[in-house]
């Protein structure tokens, strides 16, 4: 597959990964989220590069600031810049042909599912308005896909981590428990330690996806391929917070909480049945995992100690 003809959308956790993993680089032009209209102008100006190549276009959306916590209108407005992005993709590549990536997730889909674990065939139940846009975005690029002829790969990835993950989000039970440590500093929980979830390290996660893009340019014009994507193997957050002490030797200052995470389950065991030989390619264990992201975080603590 030709790097020249690829572009990740979205410099987070996945989006960095996914570049490592078809060794390309950022856009050469960042894309300015806080402001949709300049935001949508990056976008045209940057699908513009591709309008006069050859061969497929591989575009990967990882873009994305919502979380189950964020507030719907915020997340609507996210959907929205979403709908409008794939029609400035569309109106300004009107003659290439393109291979789209989205990510979405496991626990949006999956919330109020009351049968794990969930595959792909499983009636998606969303529990929250997070859930709802995500579900509303992969419905905007399949109805892209079936009228402009392009094969979409749509990833609902399980809880994804690594050394990367954006600390300001508040998000990533991993590296907020590492954080903890770091800092010796007391982390709250609001959820039973039963939780059971799955966890994705960052790199195997764009192998997957990018296996998944190689084998769409297999499939028919207009197919949109849906695939889970996670590790296939649950860790309730009691055992998760068994093997940091054991890695670390020194338990965690845990606080549970007394409020109640909402629009999350409390099983999020997952099987995939769609393209499951690319399951092999989720080669880290939670202990290499784990040991990673303590090591970058000791790093950079030690360059800004809080």
């Amino acid at each position: 597959m030709n790097g020249e003809n690829t572009w990740v959308i979205g410099r987070g956790l996945l989006g960095r990964a996914v570049e490592r993993a078809r060794g390309v680089g950022p856009t050469p032009r960042p894309i300015r989220w806080s402001q949709p209209d300049e935001a949508l102008e990056d976008l045209r100006h940057h699908a513009a590069s591709f309008a006069g190549g050859t061969g497929d276009i591989e575009i990967y959306w990882c873009a994305g600031r919502g979380v189950t916590s964020t507030p719907a209108s915020e997340l609507e407005a996210e959907v929205d810049l979403f709908r409008r992005a794939l029609v400035v993709l569309r109106t300004t590549l009107p003659h290439r042909r393109i291979l789209f990536f989205l990510a979405s997730s496991v626990g949006g889909a999956y919330a109020m599912s009351p049968a794990p674990p969930f595959t792909e065939q499983t009636p998606e139940a969303p529990g929250s308005a997070y859930g709802l846009a995500k579900l509303a975005m992969e419905s905007a690029v399949r109805e892209h896909a079936r009228s402009a002829g392009w094969r979409v790969f749509i990833a609902r990835i399980t809880n994804l981590y690594g050394p990367g993950q954006d600390m300001a989000k508040g998000q990533g039970l991993i590296s907020v428990i590492t954080d903890s440590f770091v800092r010796s500093s007391p982390v709250s929980l609001y959820v039973s330690l039963d939780t059971l979830r799955d966890y994705i390290y960052e790199d195997d996660c764009a192998r997957v996806i990018v296996g998944g893009m190689a084998r769409l340019r297999d499939e028919p014009n207009g197919r949109t391929v849906t695939k889970i994507v996670g590790a296939m193997s649950a860790i309730s957050i009691g055992a998760l917070l068994g093997e940091v002490t054991r890695l670390r030797r020194q338990r965690s200052q845990i606080m549970l909480g007394q409020g109640r995470s909402t629009g999350q389950a409390s099983d999020l065991r997952v099987r995939s049945v769609i393209w499951t030989d690319l399951d092999a390619l989720v080669r880290t264990t939670l202990p290499e995992g784990l040991d990673k992201v303590f090591r970058a975080r000791l790093g950079e603590h030690s360059v800004h100690p809080r």
